[in-house]
């Protein structure tokens, strides 16, 4: 009797253990279900990437940091980058050229198609980052370090017109909302569950890429206009 309640006891214990491991496992499994985001999009809206100080953004979508030493730095915000993920190509400016706000600064080509980025603000290009165009990846990994474009002469004379800081953050905020409508109506149904992430939240990266030449057209003349356009 007493061997019978041993084995009992026994076969209790092992019963329970194998219920704990499943239990801590099934626990795991549902924390890293719940951290996991689907491939292709990034976090939601509201926890983008801060930008980092001293830099400014633009209507058009570029940013801008003024150089103590003088000039301007330029180059495509996180939301362009985004937007258009990996692309095949930057055509960077030229060294010594003039140019002029409203007109195009640099492009951005993939697959066929581009967009022209325009400046903000008038000046003669400084330099380029000659290294871009051969790592393409900086433009969407460090948009704002390794992703700049090139330097303009010139001062940014009145920096309140272009938000930094938690109002550049706010208004990526509302462009990224409004590309999420952008792309509602410029993409199928079956398509535009496959450009936002699970949940309704942030565009997937490179969204843009999966749209046709008009979708691109729409985008530049929505999204990439000067402030006086």
């Amino acid at each position: 009797m007493v061997a019978i309640f041993v084995v009992l006891m026994f076969v209790s214990l092992v019963l329970l253990d194998l219920g704990l491991v499943k239990w801590r496992a099934w626990r795991e499994a549902s924390r890293q279900s719940r951290s996991v985001r689907v491939p292709g999009t990034s976090p939601e809206i509201g926890d983008w990437r801060p930008l980092p100080a001293g830099v400014h953004l633009t209507a058009g979508h570029t940013w801008l940091k003024p150089d103590p030493s003088g000039g301007v730095k330029v180059g495509a915000d996180a939301f362009l980058a985004h937007a258009l993920g990996a692309v095949d190509r930057i055509v960077l400016p030229k060294p010594g050229e003039e140019v002029h706000a409203g007109q195009p600064l640099f492009r951005l080509e993939d697959q066929g198609r581009s967009v022209a980025v325009p400046a903000s603000l008038d000046g003669r290009v400084v330099a380029v980052n000659s290294r871009l165009p051969e790592h393409r990846e900086w433009l969407t990994s460090d948009p704002y370090r390794g992703g700049w474009v090139c330097y303009l002469s010139g001062t940014l004379a009145d920096q309140r017109r272009y938000p930094s800081g938690r109002k550049a953050a706010q208004w990526l905020d509302d462009e990224f909302r409004r590309l999420r409508e952008f792309l509602s109506m410029r993409a199928t149904p079956v398509l535009a569950v496959g450009l936002t992430s699970h949940d309704g939240g942030m565009p997937a990266t490179g969204c843009l890429r999966e749209l046709d030449d008009s979708a691109w057209a729409a985008f530049e003349s929505e999204f990439l206009q000067h402030e006086g356009q």
